[in-house]
């Protein structure tokens, strides 16, 4: 996977390391987005040879137009498309015969207006694959590479003049304006972009793909992005794994959280599983960050940009005002922080310079005796540092009117610290915006805003302590080629049917090493009793049919069945129910299963999600699965810290640890099952959707007492019309 992931990132060279660039319909009208280019990679120095290309002009700008591509003297890699849609697929043609390698299209009126758009974005697809070119666009605003000065776009016209940290920031957005303004608000803080892409209607290179490029990038220390939607989600899964080894944070705003995401399903899990969902697992699950606005972006930029990552999610708040204080502390806590008790010793220490109605717990409040004790703030702000049980530290302090001492003291503590430190100021309003100014141009984290930098911060600390859980994580015990070749056999067999029904599901899933119940399938009346013999009274009677999947609402199961007479009158009416509820369902037989003893009852699942394909899911079982909606989704193939997580994040998780006086579950069994039902999404390519619904969680043990596999060619079908 890595191997073709590297592939496609060493394709988009000619994207961002161009040595040659020719700018397709150039204007002399250096306003234009097609006059721009010239005059920005001119004035910035791009050391690039520069080839305008439109036969109107002789020059422009003081470089030789020349009248098409094949004109062009020597080899280019990078060709900038800025002529009208109409005009497109020949420039591109000509590209190609060129042999350019690479192609940014800024023309608009493609996929974005309709179905003829799309058409013909989709022939620049095909004419770029087949001539090998990597195309950005169209109807994008291009790519800028700070390192380079490739300034091939028409939204960043010059360097930055002022950059407080260079090489750091790569930022990639399917919006061109917001993308945009996120560059100038992100650069006035002095932070600097590695690159700014526009990816545009990604006919050929998607959102991941520069995602992955940067995770490869020497320049780029933290990616960014603006995403709507991928189209290819293993794409992002490879390029999130890609910066997790390189251990780069990537923090993403993903707008249409609330969109409706439903899809019809056959199952349970099917059903249950929207894109929004998915999207917020994924995130999770890779460390991803995900961020809401463009001021909590900023403000982790800058915690990032002071070179400090919290070891956890331990803090400190110390300020000057009780109230302020104790607010923080509300606040730290809404975002997943940990306001500890302070030790003794570093109490001990603080009593020592404050004054009595100071407080030296935790928030810490100094009073405004920093005011008149020079030094103080320093000096109390390093002893709560020096506390092993603190990993980060939020001040909160008044800012003075053309006053820095104090400013000047948490420029030292910052500086000397390995902790992050995110300063708090208020006050009127001018001295706050220069107390600021003052700090973050020392690289400091400073902000007015409390809620942006404690969500930050938590933020930041959860992708560390993301990063500590995972770095010896052993991977899931690999299940036996033989048994996933009579697991593929089994389902090949029900092919027609489009399900597997209970018993051959639960075959699939013994192959698989997870245990079932003891059951048998009867096809008479005397076969029935014969089992229920042999399995031992009482038993349950199930129907068995790959067209009647919820049994209950069809009147199939009979539960508890006590007697040979009890079950010689159940049989026929579960026969009769199952004619009455579907009168051209397939019917295999009735199956006779031991009845279980009362256990945790949990869900366990296979969904295939349109944008990453197989995900997996796990919740409360039985009713409860549907009346809470209470589950937690990981895109396989999952890790057993992944499994793991997915247990404790359900609401349900407290009665698997046991609620009054009751044993607590077999969490490792769970695990272990879902690491299975991970591997079957990942190596049977047949399954679409699996429930396994219950399965039977004991103090010791696991058994699935219901399953039913939904097969590809017949995923998000309905069982029938009278359901």
């Amino acid at each position: 996977m890595l191997e073709g992931l590297n592939k496609k990132i060493a394709s988009l060279k000619p994207l961002f390391e161009p040595a040659s660039i020719a700018i397709i319909g150039a204007s002399a009208d250096l306003r234009k987005p097609s006059g721009q280019p010239v005059a920005a990679l001119v004035n910035n120095g791009f050391a690039g040879r520069i080839y305008p290309v439109n036969p109107k002009y002789k020059e422009i700008n003081g470089l030789k137009c020349y009248p098409d591509p094949a004109s062009i003297p020597g080899p280019v890699d990078l060709a900038i498309i800025a002529v009208p849609a109409a005009l497109t697929l020949q420039a591109l043609k000509d590209c190609a015969a060129k042999g350019v390698t690479g192609v940014i299209i800024f023309t608009s009126g493609f996929g974005e207006v309709g179905e003829e758009g799309k058409r013909q974005q989709d022939e620049l697809a095909r004419v770029a694959r087949e001539a090998g070119m990597r195309l950005c666009g169209p109807n994008c605003m291009g790519i800028f590479s700070a390192h380079n000065r490739l300034m091939a776009n028409f939204a960043v016209m010059e360097l930055p003049g002022r950059v407080l940290i260079k090489d750091f920031f790569g930022f990639v957005s399917q919006s061109g304006g917001f993308g945009a303004a996120i560059y100038q608000t992100v650069k006035e803080r002095g932070i600097g972009f590695s690159h700014f892409i526009s990816t545009g209607n990604e006919a050929d290179v998607e959102f991941s793909e520069y995602l992955a490029y940067m995770a490869g990038d020497s320049h780029t220390k933290v990616i960014g992005g603006y995403l709507e939607g991928v189209k290819n989600g293993r794409q992002l899964v490879e390029a999130a794994d890609l910066a997790l080894q390189v251990r780069k944070p990537v923090m993403l705003i993903k707008a249409g959280k609330f969109a409706p995401a439903a899809r019809a399903a056959a199952s349970h899990t099917g059903s249950m599983v929207g894109s929004e969902k998915v999207y917020s697992s994924f995130f999770r699950q890779k460390g991803i960050t995900r961020v809401e606005s463009l001021e909590e972006l900023v403000m982790a930029l800058s915690i990032l940009a002071a070179g400090k990552l919290p070891g956890g999610n331990r803090v400190a708040v110390l300020a000057t005002s009780g109230g302020r204080g104790v607010m923080l502390a509300d606040k730290c806590s809404e975002f997943g922080l940990d306001v500890v008790n302070l030790a003794p010793e570093t109490r001990a220490r603080l009593d020592q310079l404050l004054p009595s109605f100071a407080s030296t717990a935790n928030p810490v409040d100094i009073t405004s005796q920093i005011m008149t004790h020079p030094g103080l703030l320093q000096s109390c702000a390093e002893i709560v540092l020096s506390d092993p049980d603190v990993d980060a530290m939020v001040v909160a302090y008044w800012a003075l009117h053309g006053d820095t001492t104090n400013l000047d003291q948490m420029i030292n503590v910052s500086r000397n610290s390995s902790k992050p430190v995110v300063n708090l100021v208020w006050g009127l309003e001018e001295a706050t915006l220069k107390a600021i100014h003052y700090l973050q141009d020392q690289l400091v984290p400073a902000t007015q805003q409390a809620e942006y930098a404690v969500k930050a911060l938590g933020n930041l600390s959860r992708y560390s302590m993301y990063l500590a859980k995972r770095a010896h994580e052993a991977p899931a015990s690999p299940v036996p080629e033989d048994s996933l070749r009579r697991a593929a056999e089994i389902m090949a067999e029900a092919k027609q049917d489009g399900r597997l029904a209970e018993h051959r599901a639960k075959s699939v899933l013994r192959e698989m090493g997870i245990p079932t119940t003891r059951e048998e399938l009867a096809t008479t009346l005397e076969e029935a009793l014969a089992s229920a013999g042999k399995i031992g009274y009482p038993v349950a009677l199930k129907i068995d049919s790959p067209d009647i999947l919820h049994k209950t609402d069809a009147g199939g199961l009979f539960l508890n069945v006590k007697t040979p007479g009890e079950l010689a009158e159940k049989y026929p009416q579960i026969l009769a129910n199952a004619n009455n509820y579907n009168q051209g369902a397939k019917i295999n037989g009735i199956l006779v299963q031991e009845m279980l003893p009362p256990g945790t009852e949990v869900i366990v699942g296979i969904a295939r999600d349109e944008t990453f394909g197989p995900t997996v899911v796990f919740g409360l079982g039985g009713i409860f699965v549907e009346a809470l909606d209470d589950i937690a989704v990981r895109v396989a193939p999952l890790t057993p810290t992944d499994a793991r997580e997915m247990i404790e994040e359900v609401k349900g998780y407290r009665l698997l640890q046991g609620m009054r006086g009751a044993p607590a579950g077999d969490i490792d069994a769970i695990v272990e099952v879902i690491l299975r039902v991970s591997q079957m999404a990942m190596n049977l390519p047949a399954l679409a959707e699996l429930d396994i619904n219950p399965l039977m969680v004991y103090p010791r043990g696991i058994i699935a007492a219901d399953a039913v596999i939904i097969l590809k060619d017949n995923a998000g079908s309905q069982e029938s019309s009278n359901q």
